[in-house]
C-alpha cells in the first residue's frame, strides 16, 4: 500500500462546509463517547458488586443507537432555529444539521470511537480521550466509492447541497499538485485533514498504482548486516556502527537561522496577541468582534504550523539517512535509548536546568522515536530499545570502564583507564550499537 497526501485549495464556501463536517464528526464522537463511557462505568460498578461483567453492545448496535439520536438532535435544532435569522443561527452554531453531513463520515467516526474503547479493553492502548472543538487537527472520512479524482480536482460528497447546474461545481475542490494522485483505480481510507493551517487529502492505493520512482526504489532495496546505535541530544543526533567506522552527525533543525527567525516572529506575535487580550479585558469588549485579535491569532497559528512542518520534514530527512547505510542498502538493526522525557522536563527534577526544558520540548524525542518505530516496521528492520538506566555516555566504548563523575558539560569523553579521547555523543552511539 502507498499513501498519497496532497494539499487542497478550497474556496471560502468549501472551507466553511469542510469545517462544519469536521465539527459535526467531533460532536458525533462526543455523543458516542459519553454513551460508551457511561456503559464502561456501569460495567465497573457491576463487577465490583457481583464479580461479573455486563455484555457490551456490538458496533452495529451502537451505530443503530446513534442513528436514532441523530434524528432526535436534528429535530431539536430545527425547533430552536425556527424563529432565528441566518446570522443568529451561525452565531449559535445551529446553521448545520447531521443530515447535511455525509453519512459515511459519521458512520466511520462511530466505528473509530467504538474501536478505541475495544483496544483499551484488550490492553492495547490507554483509555480514550474526549475530543475538543478547539483541537487544531481535525479530519473526516470519505467513502472511497464516492470520491472521484481528476488531474486537477477532487469531487467529495455533500460539499454542495444545491442541485442547480451552476452550484454543482462546489463539489469539486482544487488540488495543489496536478496529476499526482492516479485516477480510475481503487482507493482505501480517504480522509480530509485540517491542521489549522492547510487542508489535506490522504488516500491509499495498491502498490501497482504507486509512483514509478517508489516501485524502482523498493525493487532495488537490499538488507545489510550493520547494527546502528542512535544517540539523541539537544544539539545533534549522532549515529554509529559497532566499530565506529560508519558515523554520521546531524545538527538539530532548531539551530538553523530559518527556524530561529520564525521563532522570533512567533514570540513577537505572541506578545502582540497577549497585549490585545489584556486591553479587551479592561474595555470589556467581546473578543469575537475584535478583528485585529482574530487576525493576530490566525497569524500565530500559521507560524506554529510552519515550525511544526519544518521540524517534521527534518525528522524524515534524518530517518532516510539513518535507515540506509549506502544508496539502496538497509541496516540490519537499530538500537535507541529509552528516554524518560517527562521526568527530564518535570519541575521536580532539580538536577535539570530550567533553560533546557523548552529545548527538550523543541527537539521532540518522543516523535523521533515514534517515526523510527514506524519505519522499522515498514522495512522489517529489528529495533531494540536500551534499558532506560543504561549509562551509554559514561561507559568507555573501548575498555568498558565506567566514569561515574562525568558531567553534562563534558562534551569530550576521556577514559581514566585506557586513555581513550573521543566525542561524548559518538562514544554513546558506539555503546548503543554494542548493547
Amino acid at each position: 500500500m502507498y499513501t498519497y497526501k496532497v494539499v487542497l485549495h478550497p474556496n471560502n464556501k468549501q472551507q466553511t462546509k469542510l469545517k462544519m463536517i469536521m465539527n459535526k464528526c467531533i460532536e458525533a464522537q462526543n455523543i458516542v463517547y459519553d454513551y460508551l463511557d457511561s456503559l464502561m462505568r456501569k460495567n465497573k460498578l457491576e463487577h465490583e458488586r457481583t464479580g461479573k461483567y455486563i455484555k457490551l453492545p456490538t458496533c452495529l448496535e451502537v451505530r443503530r443507537w446513534f442513528t436514532i439520536q441523530k434524528k432526535i438532535l436534528d429535530e431539536e435544532v430545527l425547533e430552536k432555529r425556527a424563529s432565528m435569522t441566518k446570522k443568529m443561527q451561525r452565531e449559535n452554531h445551529l446553521d448545520f444539521l447531521f443530515y447535511d453531513c455525509t453519512n459515511d463520515a459519521l458512520k466511520q467516526t462511530v466505528k473509530d470511537t467504538y474501536r478505541s474503547f475495544m483496544r483499551f479493553l484488550k490492553k492495547e492502548s490507554k483509555y480514550p480521550v474526549k475530543k475538543r472543538y478547539s483541537n487544531t487537527k481535525k479530519s473526516f472520512y470519505v467513502d472511497p466509492y464516492k470520491i472521484e479524482f481528476s488531474d486537477k480536482k477532487v469531487k467529495i460528497e455533500k460539499i454542495s447541497n444545491s442541485t442547480k447546474q451552476n452550484r454543482r461545481v462546489l463539489n469539486l475542490i482544487s488540488l495543489a499538485e496536478r496529476g499526482r494522485i492516479p485516477t480510475n483505480c481503487e482507493y482505501y481510507n480517504p480522509r480530509v485533514i485540517y491542521d489549522g493551517y492547510r487542508f489535506y487529502i490522504t488516500v491509499s492505493v495498491s502498490d501497482e498504482n504507486a509512483p514509478l520512482k517508489y516501485k524502482e526504489k523498493m525493487q532495488k532495496i537490499k538488507k545489510g548486516n550493520e547494527v546502528i546505535g542512535v544517540d539523541v541530544n539537544i544539539n545533534d543526533i549522532v549515529t554509529s556502527n559497532k566499530t565506529g567506522t560508519i558515523t554520521t552527525s546531524f545538527s538539530t533543525i532548531n539551530n538553523t537561522n530559518k527556524v530561529k527567525r520564525i521563532e522570533r516572529r512567533f514570540r513577537r506575535t505572541q506578545k502582540s496577541l497577549s497585549r490585545k487580550y489584556e486591553n479587551h479585558k479592561i474595555t470589556h469588549k467581546s473578543l469575537k468582534e475584535a478583528k485585529n485579535y482574530i487576525k493576530t491569532k490566525h497569524k500565530l497559528h500559521n507560524l506554529r504550523c510552519k515550525l511544526n512542518n519544518i521540524r517534521d520534514a527534518y525528522i524524515y530527512y534524518f530517518l532516510n539517512k539513518l535507515l540506509f547505510i549506502k544508496e539502496n542498502t538497509l541496516v540490519k538493526k537499530i538500537v535507541v535509548e529509552d528516554l524518560d522525557v517527562k521526568e527530564m522536563m518535570s519541575k521536580e527534577n532539580k538536577g535539570q536546568n530550567k533553560y533546557l526544558r523548552p529545548l527538550l520540548q523543541k527537539t521532540s524525542f518522543g516523535k523521533i522515536l515514534e517515526k523510527i518505530k514506524e519505519k522499522c516496521k515498514f522495512y522489517n528492520i529489528e529495533l531494540l530499545q536500551a534499558n532506560r538506566y543504561y549509562a551509554s555516555s559514561k561507559i568507555c566504548s573501548l575498555c568498558k570502564n565506567k566514569k561515574i563523575d562525568l558531567r553534562l558539560s563534558d562534551r569530550i569523553y576521556r577514559c581514566d583507564k585506557c586513555g581513550l579521547i573521543i566525542d561524548r555523543d559518538l562514544n554513546a552511539a558506539i555503546n548503543l550499537a554494542n548493547y
